[in-house]
């Protein structure tokens, strides 16, 4: 609304500068005092084998969570306000379809939040649904508005749209639930998706979509004052789902969706192997011995299992992050874009 004015006088670096601090300023505030509207932890609970309820997340219980609502919503509001978003099928061409995913980053958290405030959790199977229809609607969406030659190591490989459409569902649907699945002690996904933002907004060409993650960097690092061990608030799943979104887009749009194996290598196996693990359990229907003495998320290994206290998890990890968007960087460095 406001890019058109401010253009002029500003010029593009300083409206991201502009947008990146007012998203950090008003995050802080609104986090400060968290609305009564939104819920609290603990009161959520699961069904066992045997039919007994089992209480969620007892640690947390009674602190603030789903604030990735008020997160996701600052954002949007100073993308769409100072952002040059354009809701023409022209300007969705010129932008690889901007305000489209945007739209849809929306409803990821609308979908994360409503979860976060049912008084039980929502099962597997709808969330995966939920997760897979959105899933293939976004990839659906970038194909139509952008080139399906990616690059591998330095070599453009064309893929046909439909295989495109196939391996970006699955990318997002991933990427979306490992995220997610890591979102387990107090500052972790805040700072290692901060960190994992900014790696894209420095490697990679600059777009709307890396200028928008490098925004919502400073939303987390707003968010982290408060997450941090001893934790006030939680973002919940409205938060975490959607970082997780705008992660897998950020791959896609980047030309290097197989970046993603690298940058999110700390979620995929911070969560991903977690998964992998039930998914194999689903299927075969049996006992799983793959890596059965190690507990996941991993987080959970670290600090129940060996004893680590959380913030040096979270610092653990988020050391990870910077070792992996380094390495990232060199192969960028060596190989090109």
């Amino acid at each position: 609304m406001l890019y058109g004015i401010l253009s002029d006088k500003l010029g593009e670096n300083k409206i991201i500068v502009l947008t990146a601090v007012a998203a950090f300023i008003l995050t802080f505030i609104l986090l400060a005092r968290p609305f009564g509207f939104l819920p609290r932890d603990g009161g959520k609970f699961v069904t066992d084998k045997d039919g007994n309820k089992i209480e969620v997340n007892k640690g947390s219980s009674g602190k603030v969570t789903g604030v990735g609502l008020l997160m996701v919503i600052v954002w949007l509001l100073l993308i769409f306000l100072l952002f040059p978003v354009n809701f023409t099928m022209e300007g969705h061409a010129e932008s690889g379809g901007f305000a489209f995913f945007l739209c849809l980053s929306f409803l990821m958290m609308m979908m994360g939040y409503l979860d976060d405030v049912a008084r039980a959790p929502w099962g597997e199977l709808i969330k995966g649904m939920l997760d897979l229809v959105l899933a293939v609607t976004a990839s659906v969406t970038f194909v139509l508005f952008n080139s399906t030659d990616v690059v591998f190591f330095g070599n453009e490989i064309h893929i046909p749209k439909v295989l495109y459409v196939v391996l970006a569902t699955a990318l997002i649907w991933a990427s979306i639930n490992v995220t997610n699945c890591s979102d387990g002690v107090d500052g972790l996904c805040g700072s290692v998706s901060a960190i994992e933002f900014v790696g894209y907004a420095y490697i990679f060409k600059r777009t709307y979509f890396s200028a928008a993650g490098l925004v919502f960097a400073f939303i987390l690092v707003a968010y982290l004052a408060y997450n941090w061990n001893p934790s006030k608030v939680l973002m919940g799943d409205a938060g975490s789902r959607t970082i997780g979104f705008w992660m897998a887009i950020l791959a896609m749009m980047s030309g290097h969706p197989f970046s993603f194996l690298l940058m999110s290598l700390v979620f995929i196996f911070d969560g991903g192997l977690g998964l992998l693990r039930l998914v194999l359990l689903r299927l075969t229907k049996s006992k799983v011995t793959f890596l059965k003495n190690v507990r996941f998320p991993f987080h959970d290994q670290l600090r129940k299992n060996m004893g680590w206290k959380v913030p040096y998890i979270a610092l653990f990890f988020a050391g990870l992050e910077i070792v992996f968007v380094v390495i990232m960087t060199l192969i960028i460095k060596q190989f090109g874009l």
